[in-house]
């Protein structure tokens, strides 16, 4: 967005040696370019909300599980970015096409999209030799509850704390969210959150 000023400048420089009337279409065009280039304001947080920042949602929710990891003797998971990359982009997906499971519109289960971001894994232990991403996947909300009085709108906004103890507490909860977060063999994770438009957390874990 920075590089369309420079352009702006040096088109409006040019056709100051041509005719009036070419001068006068080619502002209307830049005027019409420059409003539709303009970013979208973000939406000003409302009353009371909590900033939640991604970042240090994603590291608290894997510190969380290698909290239940170690409780139980078993090797932290270490937090790796390309995993997490793949994650992320799932996260988002999810967010943005506004569904809910492992497997994607497109038919691609964890396994396949991790692949096509160049990301396999292998495991070996003994004679058995298995491929594939294991995944957890939790959808949260940035608010528990919304009030309505009148026209005027209030929420019981969820802390960053609140949303990563429900995901993690949830997985627990759930036999195959447990087995895959205490898994021995596994040694690598990833983690992704995004935030969809209408206050949905969408939180994915890839394990390796």
């Amino acid at each position: 967005m920075v590089s369309q000023g420079p352009r702006s400048h040096h088109s409006q420089n040019f056709v100051l040696q041509v005719h009036c009337k070419a001068v006068r279409a080619l502002l209307a065009s830049l005027l019409v370019l420059a409003l539709w280039c303009v970013p979208s304001t973000p939406a000003p947080q409302r009353s009371g909300q909590p900033q939640i920042r991604i970042p240090d949602l994603e590291r608290r929710i894997h510190a969380l599980i290698n909290k239940e990891r170690t409780n139980r003797k078993l090797k932290p998971l270490e937090l790796e970015e390309q995993l997490s990359k793949v994650a992320r982009a799932h996260s988002q997906d999810m967010a943005r096409r506004d569904f809910f499971s492992h497997v994607n519109p497109d038919g691609e289960d964890p396994t396949a999209r991790g692949a096509a971001k160049g990301y396999t894994c292998r495991k070996i232990a003994g004679n058995v030799i298995t491929e594939g991403l294991a995944e957890n996947i939790f959808q949260g909300n940035l608010y528990s509850r919304i009030h309505i009085r009148g026209t005027e709108k209030s929420y019981d906004w969820n802390s960053s704390e609140k949303i990563a103890m429900e995901g993690v507490t949830g997985w627990m909860k759930s036999p195959g969210h447990r087995e895959n977060i205490l898994t021995r063999t596994y040694q690598k994770t990833g983690m992704g959150i995004a935030i969809s438009k209408n206050d949905k957390v969408y939180v994915t874990q890839l394990f390796c």
